[in-house]
C-alpha cells in the first residue's frame, strides 16, 4: 500500500514552482537532450531537429489542451471557461498532444524542408526522423508522468492491492500514472538495449505506437468512474481508448510497411 502524498507547489524563497509543470519541463529537456545527442551520432542536422521539436512541443500543448477540454470535461470547462487556461493544474490529453505534435511536425516539414533526401522514399525519410523523436520521447514521458503522480490527476478505481494509494478519506485507489510508468519501463529498457542495433527505418516509431496503444487501451479500463472529473465514456470506452486503437492500427501499418520494404 502506498501512503498518501501530494505536492502541487514548491517554493524557492518567494518563487512558487508548479510541481507538475516542473516535471513536464524536465521531461522535455531530457527528450531534447537525447534527441540532440542521438541526432548528432546519426549525422543528422540537429539544428533542424531541435527547431522541429520546439514547434512540436507547442503544437502538442495546444492539441493536448483542446482535446482534454473538448472530450474529457466539456461540461466543466463550459461552466468555468477561465479554467481552460490553467494548464498547471493538469488536464492535458496525451493523444491530443500526439495529434498536435504530428500536425506541427508536418507543418514544419512543409515550411522547412527535411534535411534527409538520400533515402529510397519520402516515407523512409519521415520514418527516420520520427524514430529519433520516438526514441527520445519515451524517456521524457516517464519523467513527465512523475508530475502527474505528484498531483494525482489520474486516479483509478478502488482497489486494495500493493499498488493502491491510500486516499485522505480512507479509500484505496489505483494511481494510473504509476501504472503507466511501470508499463512504460520495459519499453524504455528495450529501446536502450536496441539503440545501437541496425534496425529497419521506422522500427522505433512503430513499436512505440503499438506498445503504448495496447498499454493505454488496457489501463483505461482501470480509471475511476466514481469521482468528480472522471474521464468521459463514449459507448463504454474513454476517448483515450479510441485513440489507442487508432495508434495500434497506425503502428501496425508502419510495421507491415517495414516488412514489405525489407523484403523488396
Amino acid at each position: 500500500m502506498i501512503p498518501w502524498f501530494q505536492q502541487t507547489v514548491w517554493h524557492i524563497g518567494p518563487v512558487p514552482i508548479q510541481v507538475w509543470g516542473f516535471f513536464v519541463a524536465l521531461g522535455m529537456m531530457c527528450s531534447l537532450g537525447i534527441l540532440w545527442k542521438r541526432g548528432r551520432t546519426q549525422g543528422m542536422n540537429v539544428e533542424w531537429l531541435l527547431d522541429a521539436a520546439i514547434w512540436m512541443i507547442i503544437g502538442g500543448f495546444v492539441g493536448a489542451r483542446v482535446f482534454h477540454v473538448a472530450l474529457y470535461e466539456p461540461a466543466f470547462y463550459f461552466a468555468h471557461p477561465i479554467d481552460m487556461l490553467k494548464v498547471w493544474h493538469g488536464g492535458l490529453s496525451s493523444f491530443g498532444g500526439l495529434v498536435g505534435a504530428a500536425a506541427a511536425f508536418f507543418w514544419f516539414t512543409k515550411r522547412k524542408k527535411s534535411p534527409i533526401s538520400n533515402l529510397q522514399s519520402p516515407i523512409s525519410s519521415v520514418f527516420r526522423i520520427t524514430d529519433l523523436f520516438a526514441y527520445s520521447a519515451v524517456y521524457g514521458w516517464l519523467i513527465g508522468r512523475i508530475g502527474c503522480v505528484m498531483i494525482h490527476d489520474h486516479l483509478g478505481r478502488p482497489c486494495d492491492c500493493f499498488l493502491s494509494i491510500q486516499m485522505p478519506d480512507g479509500t484505496k485507489r489505483l494511481e494510473m500514472s504509476i501504472l503507466e510508468i511501470l508499463g512504460l519501463l520495459p519499453l524504455a529498457v528495450l529501446f536502450f538495449l536496441f539503440r545501437k542495433k541496425k534496425l529497419p527505418v521506422g522500427w522505433f516509431t512503430s513499436v512505440l505506437f503499438m506498445y503504448y496503444g495496447v498499454l493505454r487501451f488496457t489501463l483505461d479500463f482501470f480509471r475511476a468512474t466514481d469521482i468528480p472529473g472522471a474521464d468521459a465514456r463514449y459507448l463504454g470506452l474513454t476517448p483515450g481508448q479510441y485513440f489507442a486503437i487508432l495508434l495500434v492500427l497506425v503502428g501496425g501499418w508502419m510495421w507491415f510497411t517495414l516488412i514489405r520494404t525489407k523484403k523488396t
